[in-house]
């Protein structure tokens, strides 16, 4: 994981990107992406999820008895995977699986490689590695990061998180830094269960302190509880009874059931609604369902109807939910690869901007501020290269008030050391004991407020948004709606930044892609007919549903875009207003090349017509006509009408006859072809006007082609009379739609005082969407002055109280040594006044013996080292003066402090010390000679005594080699002699029972004897090797170990563990190995006597200067001060060892407490030089 994100993309790569999409075409919207998003969409997947669920915990100091507990509670068989992260140092080997699997029958396995994770089972991380979870493994990781060793919790959580989501449980036990508290806030976003160990049980409250302080844990109990809690939890998982994820559908009458459970929904929805005033109808309904499933497995609850009565009954339920809705978690930096290419862009945002242009950047759904701030750290980063840079102003968004002021705060925990690197954190933060503060002039950068997006006024003019996963919960229609605003927010040409899993939908062309792979889009001017112009005073908003069309179609309001960059248009229209859009573009560059066209309606009324149609119509004086076939030219009409009948009744394109028509100053031939528009218009045609220049020579053979038609005379006067007819009808007719039109004139003239009307309010709604932009701007700088205010005025008052408060003389000074402030107590030293504020303080009178005071001024000043002095004052009374620069917040030099501690009582204090030091050592010098002479007594006493303890010490030491020499005598005795005498015996008994004949009672006898003989035999022989066993002296320590721990774990039926590490069959001297077997022999007693144990360990172990002896068992423990401090013979065991070993000047340890069965230590010096010797 690249905690660093500073990689740089390519102008070539960014090109590559852009080019992939032409102007003005959004590549298609990933649905896959989408789909994927609804799933990761930190909520429950299907019932049918194939991996079993994961339980991290997560710990570090006093973290193993934690753990020990808890596994002691946790039946085996809970179909649960269980893995450990603990801070484990890499310079040891870990026994933390041994610890471990003490305390549970389940399989205890440290992480190697990658691991296939089983239920039931328990994975412990392995010291100086990461483990992160990934598709039903657990893989380890080399630890990257300086600070890795502290992340190591957060690490695995976050993974665990993205692989697991609602599966997934922390839990986070005893430890002393906040490692954990990033992670939970990973989980809870992914739906999963987060725990913390109660603080007042843990061994260090840190880690647990940390992590309910997010505010994200869902339990905070006793380490005994939890196991009981996590079966529960996922045993209500198949329990809780919800609606259908799916929209709901009509359902039977007598599916009451449905019925019921929908108006539970509903009432629970309402409920939450009434009690925050939060409304999550535009949230997707699969997500507030899992939501909702979650709040009710945590609670118990297995149906709606009991939760909406939970929420009645419990309040601070309501915000319990209200923050798993919200779920305000992010992270600085988070996906680094996508900030990496956000970072590359950056430069593009200061593009033209100099000293009093200002670079705007609204950051839509904050949650706790990382986002906006890692923001603002690149552009502080940009902007530190310019000479003269613009003004930075980030508005930071978010409906939770509590992540607001969090973000506010600037506070974040160590942890964040895993996502921002060192660089960064040196030079934007400062170190708090709470964690790091963001620095004043990053947080002055960004502007908080609690909004709404889909409610509240949004910003405008902006050079970027950012909206990183916000969309994915919301339904389709609401992720319309946010694109909407952020297109009508930015600047033309301005960025959009969404999370990893959002992409631009390909519906409305609103945006082009700058970086898919990285979700990075760019605003492209388009047509809106839907502005999200807010209602009332900034709090809600509606649509305004009346497009905004003209006579030209849909048009672009052209003052959102009050930095519009050259566009096509220019080409076009050079003189508009407006941009046009790529629809009229595409017209306009067809018409050029086309034929005059126009299109009518059934009633033959003109809707639309090219450029160059209109030099085919005529208009006379009077009213204007709609009318197609009033309008055209009288010699096309004929022909016109009969097309347009053909084409209506057939439906095809029907063509007319040539007909001549004088185009002044040029003859042509016009042929006439008129196309319905089919299904997609039924009720509309296209006519056409094909037109063909005629030349003069072509003249006469059109009109010898006219006369050759002709029949007869009587037909052309036939045809006259039909000409007149028709035009007196024609005269009718119009006659006729005149004083239709008459009629009709009141009601067009107020149409059309309608229509400005119409006009004039969309242009107020215009202007009135800016003026709400702006407001809410003004309004959130206004919260946050407000929110400065009140800072500054708290720090006032504690200041004022401070000053008036403390009993110490303090007076401020400026940069030239003049008075700014002072507290009470100076007053009596300078005789000051109020209005000896801004005047030299060495103007002033005092009554201070201190004739350096300028002096010291000066020098602190120019030097920044502190001056202090005593200094006297004419009654008698002592001063420390201490002077020291007086530095502003951005560690500037503003000054002097200097202070006037009262130190008479310490100088009356010191005086009388030194009296009483002088007759002290007077009283010294006199005692001395008298202990001189008691020291030579006391000398040779005490040598007289470690004399004697030594003597003693070298006669145990033979006494036990002695006792040694006689058990080996003795046993060799009993061994060869005795033994021979007994085996000559049996040997003899058994000859007399094969060769000689006697009575049944007599061999009765004789068998009783052999059975006794050899039951004296065994008893000798045990008796033998406990004296001292041949096999130490024959073979060596680990041979005889091994024949020992055999022969005692036939005997007691307890489980043995025997390893040696480093140490063969070499041999020791002789009391090193006499004094290792009796100590393991005592132990392997005492173990048998009092631990009721069913498991021991032993371990040899020879290291480069000494050989270690480990003894442990799961017995019941013991608590060492009662044993080993009491003055009953409990302890002699442990003490007979603890002196075999100072014999031989080893060192004896024990661990043990009750119920955490026991541990030897015993550590044995080895001799020097390349072997040792057994003698």
């Amino acid at each position: 994981m690249n905690d660093d994100p500073t990689g740089h993309l390519s102008e070539g790569a960014i090109s590559d990107s852009v080019d992939s999409a032409r102007p003005g075409e959004l590549l298609p919207a990933d649905h896959a992406e989408q789909d994927l998003a609804d799933t990761l969409d930190n909520v429950v997947p299907t019932r049918g999820f194939r991996l079993p669920p994961i339980v991290g915990l997560g710990g570090s100091a006093g973290g193993i008895a934690a753990l020990q507990t808890f596994f002691q509670a946790m039946p085996p068989d809970s179909g649960m995977v269980f893995v450990v992260i603990l801070h484990l140092s890499p310079d040891y080997e870990s026994r933390l699986a041994g610890l471990l699997q003490r305390a549970t029958s389940m399989p205890v396995v440290q992480v190697s490689g990658t691991q296939k994770v089983e239920p039931n089972s328990v994975y412990v991380i392995p010291p100086g590695k990461a483990l992160s979870a990934a598709d039903g493994h657990l893989r380890l990781s080399d630890l990257i990061h300086e600070q890795g060793k502290r992340v190591a919790v957060d690490l695995f959580f976050r993974t665990l998180a993205e692989t697991h989501g609602p599966h997934a449980s922390a839990i986070v036990l005893s430890g002393a830094d906040g490692d954990g508290a990033i992670g939970i806030k990973r989980i809870k976003e992914r739906g999963g269960l987060t725990v913390a160990q109660d603080p007042y049980e843990a061994e260090h409250q840190g880690m647990p302190r940390a992590a309910i302080d997010t505010g994200m844990v869902d339990w905070v109990l006793p380490v005994k509880d939890m196991p009981a809690r996590l079966i529960a939890y996922r045993r209500m998982e198949s329990e809780v009874r919800l609606p259908p994820e799916d929209a709901p559908k009509p359902v039977e009458a007598s599916n009451r059931n449905q019925e019921d459970k929908e108006a539970a929904l509903r009432d629970v929805l309402t409920f939450l609604r009434t009690r925050t005033g939060r409304d999550f109808s535009y949230y997707k309904r699969a997500t507030v369902l899992r939501r909702l499933g979650r709040r009710m497995q945590v609670n118990g609850v297995d149906d709606l109807a009991g939760y909406l009565a939970l929420l009645r009954a419990n309040p601070g339920e309501s915000g319990a939910l209200l923050q798993d809705l919200l779920i305000s978690v992010t992270n600085f930096f988070r996906d680094s690869d996508c900030f990496a290419s956000l970072e590359a862009l950056i430069p593009e945002l200061f593009k033209d901007k100099g000293h009093g242009d200002a670079v705007r950047i609204w950051v839509a759904a904050c949650a706790t501020g990382e986002e906006a701030y890692s923001i603002a750290m690149l552009l502080h980063e940009h902007a530190r290269k310019m000479d003269a840079p613009p003004l930075l102003q980030i508005f930071a968004t978010d409906l939770d008030g509590e992540a607001i002021n969090v973000a506010r705060s600037g506070i974040y925990p160590e942890t964040i050391a895993a996502d921002v690197s060192e660089e960064r954190l040196n030079r934007f933060f400062t170190k708090e004991h709470r964690g790091y503060r963001v620095r004043r002039e990053i947080r002055e950068t960004v502007l908080f407020a609690v909004h709404d997006l889909l409610k509240d006024s949004p910003f405008s003019r902006l050079d970027m948004v950012s909206c990183r996963n916000l969309l994915i919960y919301l339904t389709r229609e609401a992720q319309a709606r946010a694109l909407e605003i952020f297109h009508f927010s930015l600047l033309p040409g301005g960025r959009l930044f969404l999370g990893s899993s959002e992409s631009v939908d390909d519906s409305s062309p609103l945006f082009t892609v700058l970086d898919k792979k990285h979700r990075l889009f760019m605003h492209w001017p388009a047509p809106r007919t839907n502005l999200p112009v807010p209602f009332g005073s900034g709090t809600l908003a509606f649509n305004l549903e009346a497009p905004m069309v003209s006579k030209d179609g849909p048009v672009i309001a052209g003052k959102a875009f009050d930095q519009a960059r050259p566009s096509v248009r220019n080409l076009i229209e050079p003189s508009s207003a407006r941009p046009v859009s790529w629809g009229e573009l595409h017209f306009k560059l067809i018409e050029q090349l086309a034929p005059p066209s126009l299109i009518v309606n059934t009633e033959h009324d003109i809707v639309h017509l090219s450029e160059t149609a209109g030099r085919f119509l005529q208009y006379s004086g009077g009213e204007l006509t709609k009318n197609l076939l009033r309008a055209v030219h009288p010699a096309l009409r004929i022909e016109l009408r009969a097309a347009l009948y053909r084409a209506a009744q057939t439906g095809c394109v029907t063509e007319s006859g040539p007909v001549p028509l004088d185009m002044a100053p040029e003859q042509a031939q016009i042929t006439l072809r008129v196309a319905p528009a089919g299904d997609a218009a039924p009720d509309f045609f296209l006519v056409v006007f094909d037109s063909k220049p005629l030349s003069a020579s072509d003249l006469p053979q059109l009109a010898q082609a006219q006369d050759l038609s002709e029949p007869d005379p009587l037909a052309r006067q036939l045809d006259r009379e039909l000409e007149r007819l028709k035009l007196y009808l024609s005269d009718t007719v119009e006659q006729y739609e005149a004083s239709t039109e008459e009629l009709k004139s009141s009601n067009e003239e107020l149409q059309a005082m309608n229509e400005e009307l119409r006009s004039a309010t969309e242009e107020l709604e215009t202007s009135r969407e800016e003026l709400q932009s702006i407001n809410e701007e003004l309004s959130t700088v206004n919260l946050e002055l407000k929110s400065k205010v009140d800072e500054l005025g708290h720090a006032n008052s504690d200041l004022h109280n401070l000053m008036g408060a403390t009993a110490i003389a303090t007076i401020f000074l400026d940069r030239q040594l003049r008075i700014t402030r002072y507290t009470p107590p100076a007053v009596a030293l300078f005789n000051l006044i109020p209005s000896d504020i801004g005047w030299p303080l060495t103007d002033l009178t005092t009554q201070l013996d201190y004739a350096q005071l300028g002096a010291d001024e000066s020098a602190v000043l120019e030097q920044l080292v502190p001056v202090e002095r005593e200094v006297r004052q004419s009654d008698g009374t002592y001063f420390l003066a201490r002077l020291l620069p007086y530095r502003t917040i951005e560690d500037h030099i503003a000054g002097v402090v200097l202070t006037f501690v009262d130190i008479t009582d310490r100088k009356r204090n010191e005086e009388a010390l030194r009296l009483a030091r002088d007759e002290l050592e007077d009283r010294v010098r006199s005692r001395t000679a008298d202990l001189a002479h008691a020291n030579v007594s006391l000398r040779t006493e005490v040598q007289e005594r470690i004399t004697a303890e030594q003597r003693v010490r070298d006669l145990l030491g033979r006494l036990v080699g002695a006792q040694e020499a006689e058990r080996r005598r003795i046993s060799r005795e009993l061994h060869d002699t005795l033994g021979q005498h007994m085996a000559l015996l049996g040997i003899g008994l058994k000859t007399i029972m094969d060769h000689t004949e006697c009575s049944p009672d007599v061999r009765e006898q004789l068998h009783r004897s052999q059975s006794a003989l050899l039951r004296l035999e065994d008893a000798l022989d045990r008796l033998s090797h406990e004296l001292r066993p041949t096999s130490l002296d024959d073979l060596g320590l680990q041979d005889a170990l091994w024949q020992h721990l055999e022969s005692w774990a036939a005997d007691t039926s307890i489980k043995v563990d025997f390893q040696t590490r480093a140490f063969g069959r070499e041999r020791l001297p002789e009391a090193l190995e006499t004094t290792a077997y009796r100590v393991v022999q005592e132990a392997l007693t005492n173990i048998h006597k009092h631990a009721g144990a069913t498991r021991v360990g032993l371990i040899i172990e020879r290291r480069a200067h000494d050989l270690r002896i480990i003894v442990e068992d799961n017995g019941k423990g013991f608590e060492r001060s009662s044993v080993l401090e009491g003055e009953h013979r409990r302890g002699m065991g442990l003490r007979s060892m603890t002196e075999r070993a100072l014999l031989v000047a080893g060192q004896i340890e024990i661990e043990s407490g009750p119920g955490q069965g026991t541990t030897v230590y015993l550590t044995l010096p080895m001799p020097a030089g390349p072997g040792s010797h057994h003698g």
